[in-house]
Order: C-alpha cells, then sequence, then structure tokens
C-alpha cells in the first residue's frame, strides 16, 4: 500500500483544521455550518467562465494557467451566499531562475507572489484588499551565498530556497534542460472573509532587467484551483 497519499490528506486536514481555529477562536457552543466547495477546476477541459486574464498551456502532461510572467489573472464568484470564511488550495508552479527575497541588481526588488482578496463592488472605497505576499527562490545554497525566500511564510521572513516545496520537475524555459528547474507548491490559504461575492487576484511581481527574454527567465502557472467557503453557526 502507497501511504504517501494518505498521509498527505491526514496533513492537509490537520492543517485546515488549524486554520479554522487560528482564524476564529468559537465558543464550544458554535458549530460548522457550512463547508461547501464552491470552485473547482483542474482546466482540464478548458472552461475559464469564472476567469479574467487566464490562459492555458500544459506542462508536465497536464494543463495548467499560465505561464505567467509580471501579470496574474482574477477568478470572479457570485452568489456563493453568506459566509465567514474561505479557503483557497491550489498547485503553484515556479518555473527557472526565480531569486526570492534577495536580487543581485537591486536587493529591494524581490521575486515577489501575491494572493489579492478584493472588496465587492459596491462595498466601501475605503475597504482595502486583503493581500498575501510571499516569495519564492528556484536555486540551491552554496556555501558564501544562498537566495533564500519567504514561502511559507509571508514577505520579508527568511527561509531556505525551496522550502516546504511537493516536488521537483523540469524547467520551462531558460532551464528546460534541468531536472529541477521547476518546484512545485501545493498551498492552502485560510481568509475571513463575507458577502455574496469574491473576487481573488493571483499575480507576481518578477525583477530581471537584464534578462532577455523575461518571461523565459522566471514565470510561474498554477494549477487544481479549490475554493471552499465555511459558515459557523
Amino acid at each position: 500500500m502507497n501511504l504517501i497519499p494518505i498521509a498527505k490528506k491526514i496533513l492537509s486536514f490537520l492543517l485546515f483544521s488549524l486554520i479554522l481555529i487560528s482564524l476564529f477562536s468559537c465558543s464550544k457552543s458554535e458549530g460548522l455550518k457550512r463547508n461547501e466547495l464552491v470552485y473547482n477546476n483542474d482546466f482540464e477541459s478548458g472552461d475559464l467562465d469564472a476567469l479574467d486574464g487566464a490562459q492555458l498551456m500544459t506542462f508536465n502532461n497536464t494543463t495548467v494557467l499560465g505561464n505567467y510572467n509580471n501579470d496574474g489573472f482574477t477568478l470572479n464568484l457570485n452568489n456563493i451566499g453568506a459566509h465567514d470564511l474561505i479557503y483557497i488550495s491550489f498547485d503553484l508552479y515556479i518555473h527557472d531562475s526565480w531569486d526570492g527575497n534577495f536580487n543581485n541588481i537591486d536587493p529591494d526588488q524581490p521575486d515577489a507572489w501575491f494572493i489579492e482578496l478584493r472588496p465587492e463592488i459596491g462595498t466601501d472605497s475605503n475597504t482595502p484588499s486583503i493581500i498575501w505576499k510571499t516569495s519564492f527562490s528556484n536555486s540551491v545554497c552554496e556555501p558564501q551565498f544562498c537566495l533564500k525566500q519567504s514561502y511559507p511564510n509571508v514577505f520579508p521572513f527568511d527561509n531556505p530556497p525551496r522550502q516546504e516545496l511537493t516536488r521537483l520537475l523540469p524547467g520551462l524555459c531558460s532551464l528546460s534542460s534541468d531536472f529541477d528547474g521547476t518546484s512545485l507548491y501545493t498551498i492552502e490559504k485560510g481568509f475571513e472573509h463575507t458577502g455574496n461575492a469574491l473576487m481573488i487576484r493571483f499575480h507576481d511581481n518578477l525583477y530581471q532587467p537584464n534578462a532577455v527574454n523575461q518571461k523565459c527567465d522566471e514565470s510561474w502557472s498554477l494549477d487544481n484551483l479549490k475554493v471552499r467557503v465555511i459558515t459557523f453557526e
């Protein structure tokens, strides 16, 4: 019996439980009223109806959204009903030469990646977006030099390159000849959110001014996007 998939499911359930506990300190009398999957897309069918800025490509024998460089896409969901929390999960492919928190040319320009929850249309204009910002480094630490990343924490936290990756895959373009040129991360995030509509923006801010082809130098793609809404009694 292959125990790896079972172990991953257990870890995902435990992580989900910890997210709920950390975001909501509910009394024992309060219970879970709703836990509903409102979006589930592996993009194999080509369904892009709820997406703005979506583009498809094939990578690792599967259809993914991408590849993006200083760009991204937005998921728009309507009529999802009242809720207290959203729970997002997806596979993120970090392709080629991401430099993490430090760039040789400009140390103040990390290779950053964002999840942004934008307010509903009609919401008070002073309501800010919820932004989760992190960074990725697709490199190997050398004795004298190490390009660190923030993930799984928020920027500017320092972690070793490729911290908590799921697996290594061949590069997409500039590192296409490298067996480990792409880092795959399985990401799960929970956010407090209310309302009947949801707008989530996935995007990046990459910096490589000396690259002849910036998109070939570093980019990202995304697969298996799921969104759950959670409501408490």
